[in-house]
């Protein structure tokens, strides 16, 4: 990954410098690139393996979004294949906004409104804005193909917030639970606890009043308590947290420490998150 990058930035850095007094943005290379990327939705919409081809060098790479390197044309061609098996892609517009050329090099760079629907039933309609980046290669007959190429969606990732705000907001919740229960304190775990709270635990259930009330009752004496290994995934209203939760204790001068995986269902309310149900297991 990181010599694709060291590429990418030589290219750019010779687009931009020009070096060797090649010609840079000439507008017949400038057309050509337009053409070749004007042929790209119809192409994916059609599920036309042929295009894509010729359309990518045959050490080219494409790097997708959340997934690893897709090395080769042969490779490339076969991923669209097996993506055209499951989904049916509609292009509402690929636009190219701009198109640098130096030489043989070239690099575009766009956005896109895609839409994929599931030939299987039950899946939901992916649609998103996207935005991409190009690199192609003059060939020695002198048409144009792609070296490599990048795109990510512009909406945030499924569970993901754009700024990050909420997540950090549930975060805080878990570590200001994590303190809490270092001071035994129940008025705080209290104000986001939802009345319908539930906690499952092995063997039994607990419900918000039962929960706070050992946590009051609670005969350990408590030397540390924090959460580790937090993901928070918000949907709206809706947010799931999972994580680890350790804890450094005694009760009557014997060790009781303990470690466990927790995943906590929130609601939002009134502007404020609140923990529905929770469920929890020892770590061995």
């Amino acid at each position: 990954m990181k010599s694709v990058y060291a590429v990418t930035l030589c290219l750019l850095l010779l687009l931009v410098s020009a070096c060797g007094g090649q010609k840079v943005n000439d507008p017949a290379d400038v057309k050509a690139v337009k053409d070749l990327l004007a042929a790209f939705p119809k192409a994916a919409e059609d599920n036309d393996a042929a295009f894509f081809a010729s359309y990518y060098m045959e050490d080219a790479m494409r790097l997708p979004p959340n997934g690893i390197p897709i090395k080769g044309r042969d490779a490339i061609v076969k991923a669209w294949q097996n993506f055209w098996a499951n989904y049916k892609v509609t292009f509402g517009t690929l636009p190219v906004d701009a198109v640098f050329t130096s030489g043989d090099l070239a690099v575009a760079r766009g956005t896109g409104q895609e839409t994929d629907t599931p030939k299987a039933s039950g899946l939901p309609v992916i649609k998103y804005p996207a935005k991409w980046v190009g690199v192609y290669q003059r060939q020695s007959g002198g048409s144009w193909k792609c070296a490599f190429d990048i795109w990510n969606s512009d909406d945030p990732a499924t569970g993901a917030t754009a700024d990050g705000s909420e997540e950090q907001a549930l975060y805080q919740l878990e570590r200001d639970w994590a303190a809490a229960n270092l001071k035994k304190d129940t008025a705080v775990v209290d104000k986001f606890l939802a009345k319908e709270f539930v906690s499952n635990q092995p063997g039994r259930t607990l419900n918000k009043t039962q929960l706070l009330s050992e946590m009051k009752a609670n005969p350990a004496k408590i030397e540390s308590a924090e959460n580790s290994d937090m993901v928070a995934m918000v949907f709206g209203d809706t947010a799931v947290v999972h994580g680890i939760y350790t804890e450094k204790s005694t009760t009557n001068g014997k060790d009781t420490s303990l470690k466990g995986r927790y995943t906590e269902v929130y609601a939002k309310r009134d502007g404020r998150w609140q923990c529905m149900t929770q469920y929890s297991a020892q770590v061995q």
